[in-house]
């Protein structure tokens, strides 16, 4: 894997992470910073010079994001380059992005409180008729989730059917990726629809009118998030079982053109319903202002033991809610994210760490042959071995579990020439010691021609 390959993803972050922050500009509601203002305050110059210093400040954090994120593509070992990508967007994406937000949030609060800038009421308990009506109600029907569910089901099919033992780990990704299309499902597009309404007017054609855009276009986000994953999927499990011969470059462009269109999707429908709303409150003499910012910490996590849903409407970025960390409900699936986090990063980290930095150990013995290498450790008996031979080209059509760099090929690959092997080799250091097994071949070299050829020597011996 080259280095490049991992640049779209630094572009794409860094995309991302630029317009959520621009996101806090544009005042919802009369809410801006995640603070609530009456009308009048909006054009207060003091506030004014705060959207000014914002502007500003998200330029400088997006110069220092791109400048932290340009070593992806120079660190010369590809294997430091992920782990690089993977620590830096988690960073960047869970914390250095709500650093200008939080800042601003807490800067508009104190100049609120000094001006005494409070509107509307403390809490609204009550809830418009119409809107509570809306409550269990979904633009899209449930049935159009068949569509994503079906494609996603033919991966798992084809893991079945074509099983292959260098391949088993494939049924087990099959049902992960069901397991994630049910979660979009349940948290996305059907979490959205549980939302708690909002009563924006007095005027219940409004609050219908909202409510009802706003779920429409969630489910659609949703839908076409749970589609892309699962078109993204099926076209890397037709690679990995050679149904179709397209480059790996092909479905990471399928990957980035996926992300493209959810994160476009989110955001249109984001500015969607800002412009709506903004156009029909206009119009209303009958808006009602809550000012509930004391359960907002920091703008962006929600507190408030007086309401009992689980997920709110954020007020920062492009997510289509966020969680109630009052409620019993709202913890779980806030927190449930960061330990999902440390499951799949920690054991990623330190496995990729293992590989960058041992190398394949070759044991020869009178009766077998072992490789002592982290998580793929193989061993073979002489008895097995029909023929040794020395090439100086050898080239990979799959690699069917491994890990494949510039630099190094080591694990469970298909050749052109040979099929299955069993491979261990420095890419650039020639020859290539190729041992022909009773059921697969074994290729192996060292990281200077000497030691491989004494390597080389040894297996000779033991034919």
């Amino acid at each position: 894997m080259n280095n490049l390959i991992l640049m779209p993803s630094f572009i794409m972050i860094t995309i991302v992470v630029y317009f959520t922050m621009k996101s806090a500009i544009k005042q919802r509601k009369n809410i801006l910073f995640g603070v609530t203002l009456p009308e009048q305050a909006l054009s207060d110059d003091a506030v004014l010079k705060m959207i000014d210093d914002y502007k500003r400040i998200v330029n400088i954090f997006t110069l220092v994001i791109i400048l932290t994120g340009l070593p992806i593509a120079f660190i010369n070992k590809e294997g430091l380059s992920v782990l690089y990508l993977l620590i830096w967007s988690l960073v960047v994406t869970e914390w250095l992005v709500r650093q200008p937000y939080v800042y601003m949030n807490r800067k508009l609060k104190k100049l609120k409180k000094d001006n005494e800038w409070f509107i509307g009421e403390k809490r609204v308990v009550s809830m418009d008729t119409k809107i509570s009506k809306l409550k269990d109600k979904m633009p899209i029907p449930n049935k159009y989730m068949i569509i994503p569910f079906g494609i996603s089901l033919i991966p798992l099919i084809i893991s079945i059917v074509r099983y292959d033992e260098d391949l088993k780990y494939t049924t087990f990704i099959a049902f992960i990726l069901m397991t994630v299309l049910v979660l979009l499902y349940f948290i996305g597009f059907r979490g959205s629809n549980k939302l708690k309404l909002k009563v924006y007017s007095k005027n219940s054609d409004i609050n219908y009118i909202l409510n009802k855009e706003e779920k429409y276009l969630n489910s659609i986000v949703w839908f076409i998030t749970s589609l892309t994953a699962s078109i993204v999927f099926l076209f890397t499990y037709l690679v990995i079982f050679e149904v179709i011969n397209v480059s790996y470059y092909f479905i990471t462009i399928i990957a980035i053109l996926g992300g493209i269109i959810t994160f476009l999707g989110f955001i249109y429908s984001n500015n969607r319903i800002k412009s709506l709303e903004e156009e029909l409150l206009k119009m209303d003499k009958e808006v009602i202002y809550t000012d509930d910012d004391e359960y907002w910490i920091d703008g962006y996590k929600y507190y408030n033991e007086n309401d009992y849903n689980s997920k709110v409407k954020p007020r920062f970025g492009f997510n289509a809610y966020t969680y109630n960390l009052a409620t019993k409900k709202g913890k779980i699936s806030y927190y449930s994210g960061f330990v999902i986090y440390a499951v799949i990063f920690i054991p990623l980290f330190f496995n990729l760490l293992s590989m960058e930095f041992t190398n394949p150990k070759i044991t020869i013995s009178s009766e077998s042959i072992s490789v002592d290498y982290h998580l793929y450790d193989y061993e073979f008996s002489v008895n097995d071995i029909e023929d040794i031979k020395l090439v100086d080209e050898v080239s990979f059509k799959l690699r069917t579990n491994g890990i494949s760099t510039d630099e190094y090929c080591r694990g469970n690959f298909k050749s052109k020439e040979y099929g299955k092997c069993r491979v261990y080799i420095y890419n650039k250091s020639k020859p290539y010691i190729i041992v022909k097994l009773k059921n697969n071949y074994f290729i192996y070299n060292e990281e200077t021609k000497d030691e491989t050829m004494n390597v080389y020597n040894q297996l000779i011996e033991k034919l």
